[in-house]
């Protein structure tokens, strides 16, 4: 029967007309479910709760001419470099004031030679310029969205990296993910460094800093760098008129139209500044538990022949080398990570929950990765690595870095009372993650580029409207999934101490669905794959209920396969 008769067959047959419209109206319900599902997404959860349309937006000349102003920023490490190099855009000025003194005199170069000392265990440790930030030395785990601003904001990004030799430390993002030993591939296998691929950069704390510092000296003239410690706030009217800081000299006062407060754990505008100026901050704002965890990391130099004999498929290449996660339902609180990272160094970290004994030596480590559950999974390379690393130890020189890690706490600006309207908090002084997830500087990119689109929908004039109120609104859905997330993840482990009013059980559900995305991951890539995204946040955290794995985990729970 040709086409003809068919179509002939069917006009004639009653049947077979509605069997092809009920077909039809199949098609047209699935169709406008799937383009619902997509307007959805793409216009109102990823504008919403992620940054990577605002991202496009830095650096873009601002409509109106800069705002005629001044801005102060309490800070001047990571986060506060980065506010200053968006407001340097919508502001006339902008003033940076930092404690440290060696950060503002040398903190835009890497020194070349290191201090030491010896603990009272025996074991070296290196003394760091920058005296108020946990584990100087160590390397930053920077997502794709550290990438994404950093770019925008300083177009000559790739020059800066190459003044510090860093060219090689941008990659392709890869986790080499092992849940419990077992390994998932990332979705990005080719390693071709192109537009459209989620990069990272492979760097320490050192050099992110460093880094940043240079890029904003460079490229924001109307930006000034201060040395001080800024005391406390003053007040003007209804809003915030500047900050009092106190230097070698003796205190002065610094007018502001906009304040920043970028002083990380110290939280300065929560703990006493916004109190002290007549703007009453509710302590219930602030909700913390703690991990009680801590890690080591050990912090080694590769000479070249170590690099060329490399025993690693593949050979060496910079970038997470070997990892363990631990998974809380097979009771395994520990993890280590080795990964390589600028100027030849290597980085072994040992650690985890319920603080376990440190790992100060090759030999130590290694008998802390055989103690470990899945350790058996590990592949071959893995034991032969950890032989070589122990031939070469002594001449690879490491030194250590212990981070225990102590409460953590989430200040819900959001439902603060009458703050200054202009006046916000970023990074640290909102939110102190658990650093072992290696989301801080992320999270601080996140706040910076929603600080940025924020200014650029109010007029070029004084005084500001409400940007605070605008700012946490628009900041909160973008950040409280990593507080969420982590917490809950934390409470996984019985040595957690729980936030005042929850206990252990917080968050159990959350725990499951993910480790059940980890598991489903395993069989189907395009679900590992967007794990992987929304880990990385390239991807809103609604995709992990999206249809497709929701079918998938019914299927699992319901027929058992």
């Amino acid at each position: 029967m040709d086409v003809d008769e068919w179509v002939q067959y069917i006009l004639n047959d009653p049947q077979a007309i509605k069997a092809v419209k009920a077909l039809g109206v199949a098609v047209s319900v699935v169709t406008l479910y799937k383009l619902a599902g997509y307007a959805l997404r793409e216009l109102v959860l990823v504008p919403t709760l992620t940054v990577l349309r605002d991202v496009e937006d830095l650096h873009k000349p601002r409509k109106g001419g800069k705002i005629p102003g001044r801005v102060v920023i309490c800070g001047g490490s990571v986060g506060g470099l980065l506010a200053a190099a968006v407001c340097a855009d919508h502001f006339d000025s902008v003033l940076v004031v930092e404690s440290e003194a060696w950060a503002n005199e040398h903190g835009s170069e890497v020194p070349e030679k290191r201090e030491y000392r010896t603990t009272s265990d025996g074991y070296q440790a290196a003394i760091p310029p920058r005296t108020r930030i946990m584990q100087y030395y160590v390397a930053n785990f920077l997502q794709p969205p550290v990438h994404m601003a950093l770019s925008r904001l300083f177009p000559n990004l790739s020059e800066q990296l190459d003044h510090f030799d860093l060219a090689p430390t941008l990659a392709v993002m890869r986790l080499k993910f092992r849940y419990g030993g077992i390994y998932s591939e990332d979705p990005y296998t080719d390693m071709s460094v192109k537009e459209g691929v989620p990069l990272t950069l492979n760097i320490s704390r050192e050099a992110t800093e460093t880094l940043i510092r240079r890029s904003v000296k460079h490229s924001r003239p109307n930006v000034t760098i201060k040395t001080g410690t800024v005391t406390g706030f003053t007040r003007k009217g209804d809003r915030l008129g500047g900050v009092t800081v106190r230097t070698e000299a003796g205190e002065v006062e610094e007018r502001g139209d906009f304040i920043i407060d970028a002083t990380g754990p110290t939280q300065l505008a929560f703990n006493k500044a916004l109190n002290a100026a007549g703007f009453p901050v509710s302590p219930d704002l602030r909700v913390e538990y703690n991990p009680n965890m801590k890690y080591t990391t050990g912090v080694w130099t590769l000479p070249d022949h170590v690099r060329a004999n490399w025993p690693v498929p593949g050979g060496y290449e910079i970038g997470v080398i070997l990892t363990m996660t631990p998974d809380p339902v097979a009771g395994e609180s520990r993890a280590f990570y080795l990964v390589t990272m600028e100027r030849n160094q290597m980085l072994l970290t040992t650690g985890g929950w319920n603080a376990p004994k440190a790992a100060h030596s090759m030999a130590e480590a290694r008998a802390f990765v055989q103690s470990l559950d899945g350790q058996e999974r590990l592949p071959e390379w893995a034991w032969t690595l950890f032989d070589f690393l122990e031939e070469h130890e002594a001449e690879c020189t490491p030194f250590y870095s212990e981070a225990k890690v102590g409460p953590l706490n989430y200040i819900q600006w959001q439902k603060a009372q009458d703050l200054p309207p202009n006046f916000v908090a970023i990074g640290d002084a909102i939110m102190k993650l658990n650093p072992v997830y290696g989301q801080g500087i992320t999270k601080t990119c996140i706040d910076i580029t929603t600080l940025d689109a924020v200014l650029r929908r109010v007029p070029s004039r004084l005084p500001l409207p409400n940007i605070s109120k605008l700012f946490f609104e628009r900041e909160t859905p973008r950040v409280v999934g990593l507080w969420d997330g982590t917490r809950a993840n934390d409470y996984g482990w019985s040595t957690t101490i729980p936030a005042k009013g929850e206990d252990l059980s917080y968050g159990a559900f959350m725990r499951k669905w993910g480790r059940d995305c980890i598991f489903l991951g395993r069989e189907d890539p395009s679900i590992h794959a967007i794990w992987w995204s929304v880990n990385m946040m390239v991807a809103p955290g609604t995709d992990l209920f999206s249809p497709r794995i929701v079918v998938n985990m019914m299927r699992k729970k319901w027929l058992g396969w």
